[in-house]
């Protein structure tokens, strides 16, 4: 089992994770994860990466921001 200390970073506390548990999970920088606590226990989760191809990846980045499309007729 590792130790780690919650310090205080602005108006926010923050744990520093391990670069050993960050191997091990596969995470890096700016990665997101899931955060959940059962029973006092703090449980992170590494957010599923989507698959190339698939619909979640084709909009990985979106925000839900609004945006404008236009009908393109390639005939004339």
């Amino acid at each position: 089992m590792t130790q780690a200390i919650i310090t205080k970073w602005g108006n926010s506390h923050a744990l520093r994770i391990p670069l050993k548990i960050i191997k091990e999970m596969g995470i890096d920088c700016n990665d997101k994860v899931y955060l959940e606590t059962s029973n006092d226990r703090l449980i992170i989760t590494k957010t599923p990466v989507p698959q190339k191809g698939t619909l979640e990846y084709l909009f990985r980045d979106y925000e839900g921001g609004s945006f404008k499309t236009e009908l393109i007729n390639p005939i004339g």
